[in-house]
């Protein structure tokens, strides 16, 4: 059957309508694809993060489990001469004598010169000293009124001195026990029974004693001109989330807990000198105005190890500038060890910048849209990766304050954070002094104990932390 003119016109135009509408519908589903591929592939390499290869804490990592078959046995570490203690601090001799020979039990046997010695050291049996303090009651002839005498100074009007106090602040603040196990070791050790209202009120007692020297190293630390670390992580208190913050140098450290995480929140860590002083930071923007700022390079490194793990061309950018950045970071390990000297490391890390330059412009020009935003950020902000390069005493990553910050990732994960304003309070203050402590190799939980003591009796600030006012 034939068609007419008119029916093969009004035919084709039914064609040409199907067909504009099939496009439309097929140019919606190659969108609607691509926007699934770009988020299968962000969610796999959201998948694919750990520690290695981004800023995740390598306490996310998940660990395969090893084929038995493959599995090396572990060599036995090699052993080392234990030093002897000097004869002052020996505490009792104990002379052993044999009376017959033990390969023929013949008592014929002669003592020769010389003696074979172990050294054992042994805890001692020891039980908490109970003082009882009777205080006197008074009554006054002249004005009728009541009084009872004073404690002696340096005595707190506690169930618990100074000293059972700096220990039970040590294990709950600083070795992270918690409160029950806490009162258990001071029942078996000491035979002590402790409530455990009563740790959060010798908690809060610390906290008064230790605040005049957590105010003293807080000002230490973001007044000296030495380089300064910053970093922050996530606390949680009373069920809400807050941030732990933490500003460290080679000499102290200082954590403040604050609710939010923001310009103001470091603002409020900093006070108010300015913005003209050296540190080492991440790439978050509340550090941006710092005048001597270094990024710091671990963190790129990881950045970039994520991005060479992608298919594309960003496999092969991305490895070209994590191995300048590891280079860059080995050259200063080696003058900072003394291997090197400090011009040889100029020179070195002189021609490690311009490839690191032609880098990121490769990453710019042909990298994903990811890696542009990288790339531009770092060569809008070149100057911050060699920083370290011009400032005395820099490192070129925030290793410092990342360990630093570690003692309380840790306390995070076994306790969940605080549950009151006293909480956070003691959580600063005891692991600020213990840090500070650590890094001048200072007994922890004898110096706690001892400040203490010297809070109750007035008598100022403790030797360990002269450094603070020189």
């Amino acid at each position: 059957m034939k068609l007419t003119y008119e029916e093969l016109e009004k035919k084709y135009e039914e064609l040409k309508k199907n067909y504009e509408e099939l496009e439309k519908e097929l140019k919606k589903t190659k969108v609607i694809l691509k926007q699934a591929l770009e988020k299968i592939d962000e969610l796999e390499n959201r998948l694919n993060k750990n520690s290695k290869n981004s800023s995740k804490p390598p306490s996310t990592d998940r660990k395969a489990n090893t084929d038995s078959k493959e599995k090396e046995l572990k060599k036995g570490h090699k052993g080392i001469a234990r030093a002897v203690y000097p004869p002052e601090r020996v505490n009792r001799y104990v002379k052993c004598i044999m009376e017959q020979c033990p390969f023929c039990q013949s008592s014929a046997i002669n003592a020769i010169e010389g003696f074979d010695i172990l050294q054992q050291a042994e805890l001692p049996e020891v039980k908490a000293i109970v003082t009882e303090y009777q205080m006197q009651k008074y009554h006054c002839g002249n004005c009728g009124k009541n009084s009872i005498a004073n404690l002696p100074l340096g005595i707190p009007d506690s169930a618990f001195g100074p000293k059972l106090m700096g220990l039970v602040a040590t294990l709950t603040g600083v070795f992270h026990l918690a409160k029950r196990e806490a009162i258990d070791l001071m029942y078996e050790l000491y035979d002590v029974k402790i409530a455990v209202g009563s740790i959060s009120n010798i908690e809060e007692k610390i906290t008064l004693a230790l605040d005049p020297i957590y105010q003293s190293i807080h000002r230490f630390v973001i007044r000296s001109k030495m380089c300064k670390h910053f970093d922050e992580t996530g606390w949680r208190d009373s069920g809400k989330n807050h941030f732990a913050w933490i500003a460290t140098t080679a000499k102290a450290t200082v954590y403040k807990i604050d609710r939010n995480r923001s310009k103001e929140a470091f603002n409020r860590l900093i006070g108010n000198i300015g913005k003209n002083f050296s540190a080492v930071t991440d790439r978050y923007a509340v550090y941006r105005d710092i005048e001597k700022h270094q990024y710091c390079l671990a963190h790129l490194i990881r950045n970039f190890k994520g991005f060479s793990e992608r298919d594309g061309p960003d496999k092969e950018i991305a490895s070209t500038t994590k191995e300048v950045f590891r280079k860059i970071c080995h050259h200063h390990k080696e003058y900072r060890e003394g291997r090197k000297t400090l011009s040889y490391r100029n020179r070195s890390i002189g021609q490690c910048k311009r490839k690191m330059e032609k880098a990121l412009v490769d990453g710019i020009a042909n990298g994903s849209d990811a890696l542009y935003k990288l790339s531009d950020t770092l060569l809008n902000n070149f100057d911050k990766l060699f920083q370290f390069t011009k400032v005395e005493g820099m490192e070129p990553t925030n290793n410092l304050a990342e360990r630093d910050l570690r003692k309380l990732v840790i306390w995070r994960k076994k306790s969940y954070g605080t549950r009151s304003e006293r909480g956070k309070r003691f959580v600063e203050r005891i692991t600020s002094i213990a840090q500070t402590l650590k890094k001048h190799n200072y007994n922890i939980l004898k110096t706690i104990q001892e400040v203490v003591l010297m809070f109750y009796s007035k008598t100022g600030l403790h030797s360990a932390f002269d450094f603070l006012t020189t």
